[in-house]
């Protein structure tokens, strides 16, 4: 009986060929069909301060030239046949929701909403980010141009570290790239809690490369604030591999997890990966 691999979705607001061709690699590397979805609901914006004013039309209609246009670039561009396109008319966090059910991941662009859209915390991909089933990975429309193409998992003893390892090691595996291993320490560790750290994390590792033989490994400590420390390996990386907080549960709190603030000033794609994750 064969077994249909789960997809790869991949949501769009726009035209987003980072996004995109993130998502048709991910697609390939994990043997997994491609799913793009772009939702016309309305937003709480739209509701609030255009009451009585029917815009589902319309906005169907610029759905349906944004699916075209995806489907367009797709197929001549990156050569994907394989690919389905759902155009929702629901609100797009619940048309995203119902895509990540049931996937392998799902794949969007930053968060890039006006200050008004930000007052009434429709930042998308950062709430999904931490509430999806599955990882989401987050791409940044234009990736920095240094980057060495590895995959860096970083762990910052706030998060369980078997989810985002799993999933880091089987990136870097897909990839047949270096996995770098960065845990971020505060300044103030004193010099036996580091090597306390490193007999730690060396002793969790162990089990992770039996699992993985093909994945070459290299441990770092990035000694600071852990934010500091995630964001800066973004600038070199192809993709970094973040816990998602325990408290996920208040995404707007004032107080901001090492994933969210990543997510605001990561130069390269970053998945953000369920404590849970059992593997692909």
């Amino acid at each position: 009986m064969n077994i249909v691999s789960p997809v790869v979705a991949v949501g769009i607001v726009g035209k987003q060929p980072s996004v995109l061709r993130f998502a048709a690699r991910q697609a390939q590397l994990s043997g997994a069909g491609l799913r793009v979805v772009h939702a016309t609901g309305p937003s709480e914006l739209t509701t609030t301060f255009a009451p009585g004013i029917d815009l589902a039309s319309a906005a169907l209609a610029e759905g349906q030239f944004v699916i075209d246009d995806a489907k367009q670039f797709v197929k001549v561009e990156l050569g994907n046949t394989d690919a389905d396109f759902v155009l929702s008319e629901e609100m797009p966090i619940r048309a995203l929701e119902d895509a990540a059910a049931g996937a392998r991941m799902l794949v969007l662009g930053a968060d890039d909403v006006p200050w008004y859209d930000r007052l009434l915390r429709t930042k998308i991909s950062g709430y999904l980010a931490l509430r999806a089933p599955c990882p989401v990975i987050v791409v940044p429309e234009s990736p920095a141009p240094e980057a060495i193409g590895d995959v860096v998992v970083t762990l910052d003893g706030d998060t369980s570290a078997a989810g985002p390892l799993r999933f880091a090691f089987e990136q870097a595996s897909a990839r047949d790239c270096t996995l770098h291993v960065i845990h971020a320490v505060p300044p103030v560790t004193m010099m036996w809690d580091i090597a306390d750290l490193q007999a730690n994390l060396s002793e969790v590792l162990a089990g992770w490369r039996q699992e993985f033989p093909d994945v070459d490994v290299e441990v770092s400590y990035g000694v600071g604030d852990a934010v500091e420390v995630v964001s800066s390996v973004t600038e070199r990386a192809e993709l970094v591999v973040v816990g998602r907080p325990h408290r996920g549960t208040m995404p707007f709190a004032i107080s901001r997890s090492v994933a969210q603030e990543v997510l605001r000033r990561a130069s390269c794609a970053v998945a953000v990966v369920p404590t849970d994750y059992r593997g692909a």
